[in-house]
């Protein structure tokens, strides 16, 4: 039979169309999908804390930025699929809260302390986006020395010792998710140590602090993205502290450094949900790290509803593309 078996009038499918929908998390929870389609997002993972110890301390690296559109071309990655009515898993990664580690190789290389958490989206293609790294805590010659942590972007390297920055884009993402962290300047001659590295952003590594005058590195530049319906910053880089004056937050979210003078003012803590690195300082002085955001918006699409006696064929074909519906009369 032409209608697969059925005994009964076909009924003509009627289009029900959803609208364009953007969906915003910023703490974690779960998402569920109102049609099958590509979908296009934005995750940002929670920012790296700014150092506070060790002569003066780099500032915090951005938490990774990933994106399928909406912002600056050379980061866009493709969206990605979702199937209607499945629910997926959002975690929103935290910032990290501002530190004054020991001198101890414990707390070098990675900064785990320092480092912020990671983002991800748990969709069809599961999108990770890395926590900052945290800024650098400087050392002894005896007991190693502490360059910026790695991470979505690398935390400025320890103004007390001639330090490096972190490592961005840790773990390697296509596109990159951040960049580099800054270095601090030359420990020698001693007129010109002192000023820590600003932590790298997603859009710009962070800036090598300066020797005269002694003033921390700015943080690197954030990402504009406009998926939320309006234009916002993300992921910029924490300054770092300096004794002439504090290196600039990163556009996007970022901590400004401290000007550690005497005595030492405080860092700036990042804004919230934008994933940007805390300010460098110096004796608990540092900022802590901005927390994530993961946004999802959804295209507008057309739903099948199914009223009546319908062919197995056309059934079928419908299952398979994820526009059946059983809510028609």
């Amino acid at each position: 039979m032409a209608n697969g078996g059925i005994i009964g009038p076909v009924r003509v499918a009627v289009s029900s169309p959803v609208s364009a929908k953007v969906t915003t998390f910023n703490s974690s929870g779960t998402f569920t999908a109102q049609a099958t389609a590509n979908t296009d997002f934005l995750v940002v993972a929670g920012g790296g804390a700014g150092a506070g110890s060790g002569g003066i301390g780099g500032g915090g690296g951005a938490g990774g930025y990933r994106a399928s559109g909406f912002g600056p071309s050379p980061l866009r990655a493709s969206a990605t699929p979702v199937v209607r009515g499945a629910s997926y898993t959002i975690t929103v990664g935290a910032g990290a809260a501002r530190y004054n580690p020991a001198y101890s190789p414990g707390s070098f290389g990675s900064n785990c302390s320092g480092k912020g958490t990671d983002s991800v989206a748990a969709l069809v293609s599961t999108i990770t986006s890395a926590g900052g790294g945290g800024g650098g805590v400087g050392g002894t010659s005896a007991g190693g020395i502490g360059d910026g942590g790695s991470g979505g972007s690398g935390g400025g390297g320890n103004g007390g010792w001639t330090t490096n920055g972190g490592a961005g884009d840790t773990p390697d993402t296509d596109p990159n998710q951040g960049n580099n962290g800054g270095n601090a300047n030359p420990q020698s001659p001693t007129s010109l140590r002192y000023a820590g590295g600003g932590g790298g952003g997603s859009n710009a590594v962070g800036a090598n602090g300066a020797g005269a005058p002694r003033v921390g590195g700015a943080g690197g530049a954030g990402s504009p993205n406009a998926i939320s319906g309006s234009g916002v910053t993300y992921s910029g880089g924490g300054g770092g502290g300096g004794p002439q004056g504090g290196g600039a937050a990163g556009a996007g979210g970022g901590g400004a450094g401290a000007n550690c003078g005497s005595p030492c003012a405080s860092s700036q803590n990042a804004t919230a949900n934008t994933g940007g690195g805390g300010g460098g300082g110096s004796n608990n002085a540092a900022g802590s790290g901005g927390s994530g955001i993961i946004i999802l918006k959804e295209q507008a699409a057309n739903i099948i509803v199914a009223p009546g006696v319908w062919s197995i064929n056309d059934i079928y074909d419908n299952v398979k593309a994820g526009t059946w519906t059983n809510n028609g009369g």
